[in-house]
């Protein structure tokens, strides 16, 4: 494949802080107009690749390139324009309101002989529509809830409107029903306007549904990757988490669905996992 199907590459990737590695020797490809996810346990060193790639990491040795360039060659605004990420936790200056969070998005378009113009105001607009935060505009970001925060940091990165999209968790803090929007609102944008997209996902059966792949992280090197359904297993499961599992089928989208061992309460003494495989519960049930 040629450099414009693989807009995100790291070559031979040495990471780490105050003199502890993190990853070593990594070379990794990242699939253009598709929605690659990083699964894996706590430090294993997802959320550091991540950085990396959004130029927020200097590598020890070896490179990341950017559409065919090393990325730490390009100036900052160069890079805004392709590339926009949302990292863990971001925190706003006190006062700010959404609106001007939102704006903080053009930043990367605009230059010293025009600082604002109909284009900016476009992409602002759509970004707090398509994000539901439109209402919330004149509200300082402080005063949000933790999930109206966390979908205005999302509103300021589709605000940048760049070809390739990073987010590490991005549906931390959120209920159910705007994590699916926003998982939702993500595939949409990669399906209509082609964004690649790369995001740090905690929930493995998200990550099987909306992934075109899927890349399991385990100590710092790249254990697997490939669709989830080709992929994901329960020796996977095991040896990348340290924890036994079955794995099934999601009975609306016929995507991998991890069902972890552990206790809980079984249905009229029924096995659970009878249940999943027919798509019923004990009482009669559906699933859907």
């Amino acid at each position: 494949m040629t450099t414009e199907n693989f807009p995100l590459e790291s070559r031979q990737l040495e990471l780490g802080y105050d003199n502890k590695s993190i990853i070593n020797g990594l070379d990794l490809k990242i699939e253009a107009n598709k929605i690659t996810v990083l699964v894996g346990g706590n430090g294993c060193g997802k959320s550091t690749l991540l950085k990396s790639f959004a130029r927020l990491l200097k590598p020890s040795s070896g490179c990341i390139l950017l559409q065919g360039e090393d990325i730490h060659s390009l100036a900052g605004k160069e890079v805004a324009r392709k590339l926009a990420i949302l990292p863990q936790g971001p925190i706003a200056p006190e006062g700010l309101t959404v609106e001007q969070l939102v704006k903080q998005g053009r930043y990367p378009h605009q230059n010293w002989l025009q600082s604002w113009t109909e284009d900016d105001e476009h992409f602002v607009a759509k970004a707090l529509s398509d994000t539901h935060m439109t209402e919330f505009a004149a509200r300082p970001v402080e005063s949000l809830s933790g999930g109206q925060r966390q979908r205005a940091w999302i509103a300021m990165a589709l605000a940048q409107n760049t070809e390739i999209l990073l987010l590490d968790e991005p549906t931390t803090y959120l209920d159910l029903s705007h994590q699916i929007e926003i998982l939702d609102l993500l595939y949409e944008l990669n399906q209509k306007a082609g964004t690649t997209i790369l995001m740090v996902l905690h929930d493995l059966n998200l990550a099987c549904r909306y992934a075109h792949k899927m890349i399991a992280v385990k100590a710092g090197a790249i254990h697997c990757q490939g669709a989830p359904e080709d992929i994901l297993d329960t020796q996977m499961v095991r040896t990348v988490f340290g924890m036994d599992c079955y794995i099934g089928r999601d009975p609306l989208f016929g995507t991998p669905m991890c069902v972890p061992h552990g206790k809980g309460r079984k249905l009229n003494q029924t096995n659970a996992i009878d249940a999943i495989a027919s798509d019923t519960l004990p009482n009669g049930a559906s699933f859907v």
